[in-house]
């Protein structure tokens, strides 16, 4: 554990101002942590790490000021969204600081569809003033209301959206990110398109995101549809024709497999027991058809609602992606997750993970472009296919043993994993340009004091005689 040197928290408050320092209490253990907890793997893991100080900087002057301090004191240093991931990725493993940028927020400008806001402004408030402008984000989280651009940029990939535009790393949705280096005396580096790339899910382990250009995509009224049926292969031909017709533009492709929509408590009333369900957001204009297609296909249409604009409740987005495992855990917590990439054959992979592993997989599944960083899978056959069927199953946790019985399962099965049971880097994704990661971690941290112990294959980590879970 780092021990903060005398001096440091003096300099951090004079740099910020008393109200932005956090030394202790219920609030520092909060702003140590994220939802790391929907694994009970990383739960054992993280469970102790906190950070010794929390700071707030509310400029980009304050935040060189903060970090030239942390560089000089050499402690770990970990940059912080809203907290919303689920991979530890913002918690502390050596202690130090955790400097938080959620007041870094402001939006800059929304012009030729282009976003460019600070790191710390939340999604929700850029999806609310680009709909005011004519636009729409490209992709976004379930948790979108609050989740920070630059959190779902440093450890997330794709989300809402992805069905049409593909995730972060998609060729064209991200114009440009600014970085701030962890030096004596930072700087700011931008870097634009295909460059941004080696900056994106790194766990802020490459940098502080100050600022970011994303495209925009012209603002679309949405539907938000709920079908359902009791024949889980009936539904499945259908939500796949759908998520596959190009005149059909969509937000949202996703189905469920029952008990699953049990667990959405609010919903309760419009979805009956032992009824599988596919939820769509899809162009209104295209609403009238795609309900009349499920019935003809003999679907029933359980739920019908526009998607307000501005957006407000009820949003059935709130249902989706990995917000589905929080519904599960809350039902019942022995409930955790995979992160999945499925091949053309997905109904062969679902029906011999079944046979494999009765009653311990429940299938939730994600329709998305085919250039999706998470779901691109292994086989040259999901990068071909335009769309790509991938998902967050449910998993019930018996033990870490059994839960890597499945894993390798699915390896077998040729079933992308995306492992969100680990902490490191490397080990939740497939980073293809991982070498130009660590390059460019050298260049912009030279003392390996951002982040650390997050990137495995990381060789300066001065913190690491400590004991840290493997």
């Amino acid at each position: 554990m780092s021990k903060i040197p005398e001096g440091l928290v003096a300099r951090l408050r004079s740099a910020t101002g008393p109200e932005n320092i956090i030394t202790g209490g219920d609030t520092l253990t909060t702003l140590s942590k994220d939802f790391y907890w929907y694994s009970p793997v990383l739960r054992r893991q993280l469970d102790d790490k906190r950070a010794e100080v929390v700071v707030r900087p509310g400029t980009v002057s304050e935040l060189r000021a903060v970090v030239a301090a942390c560089f000089e004191a050499g402690v770990p240093v970990v940059p912080r969204g809203a907290g919303t991931g689920n991979y530890g990725q913002c918690v502390p493993l050596y202690g130090g600081v955790v400097v938080d940028l959620s007041r870094l927020d402001r939006i800059l400008s929304l012009e030729g569809g282009v976003a460019r806001v600070e790191a710390g402004a939340r999604l929700g408030t850029i999806e609310t003033a680009g709909r005011a402008a004519g636009w729409e984000l490209r992709c976004m989280p379930s948790t979108w209301v609050k989740c920070t651009i630059g959190g779902f940029f440093c450890g997330g990939s794709g989300g809402i959206g992805s069905i049409t535009w593909g995730g972060i790393n998609a060729p064209g949705n991200v114009k440009s990110v600014t970085i701030l280096t962890c030096e004596a005396e930072p700087r700011l580096i931008r870097l634009e398109e295909g460059e941004s790339l080696k900056a994106l899910h790194t766990y802020g382990t490459t940098g502080f995101m100050v600022e970011i250009e994303m495209r925009l995509a012209p603002k679309v009224d949405y539907d938000q549809l709920i079908f359902g049926s009791t024949d889980w292969d009936k539904l499945l031909d259908w939500t796949d024709g759908a998520a596959r017709r190009a005149d059909w533009r969509k937000r949202l492709v996703t189905q469920f497999e029952w008990p699953t929509p049990s667990f959405f408590k609010p919903l309760k009333k419009f979805l009956p027991a032992a009824e599988h369900v596919s939820f769509l957001l899809i162009d209104r204009a295209r609403t009238a058809e795609a309900v009349a297609a499920a019935e003809a296909a003999g679907l029933v249409c359980r739920y019908r609602q526009p998607l307000a604009d501005p957006p407000k409740p009820p949003f059935i987005t709130d249902y989706t992606w990995n917000h589905t495992t929080l519904w599960a855990i809350q039902s019942d917590p022995a409930f955790t997750y995979l992160q999945s990439g499925f091949g053309s054959n997905f109904r062969e992979q679902f029906a011999e993970l079944h046979r494999r592993f009765p009653g311990e997989i429940l299938l939730h599944l994600e329709w998305t472009a085919g250039n999706s960083k998470m779901l691109r899978g292994n086989a040259a056959a999901l990068n071909a296919d335009p769309i790509v069927v991938g998902g967050i199953p449910l998993v019930h946790f018996r033990s870490e043993e059994r839960l890597n019985e499945i894993l390798a399962a699915c390896a077998e099965l040729g079933v992308f994993i995306a492992n969100p049971h680990t902490f490191h880097l490397e080990e939740g994704g497939r980073h293809p340009n991982i070498a130009d990661k660590r390059a460019f971690k050298g260049e912009v941290d030279p003392r390996g004091l951002l982040n650390p112990g997050k990137m495995k294959t990381y060789a300066n980590n001065p913190f690491a005689p400590a004991t840290v879970p493997a």
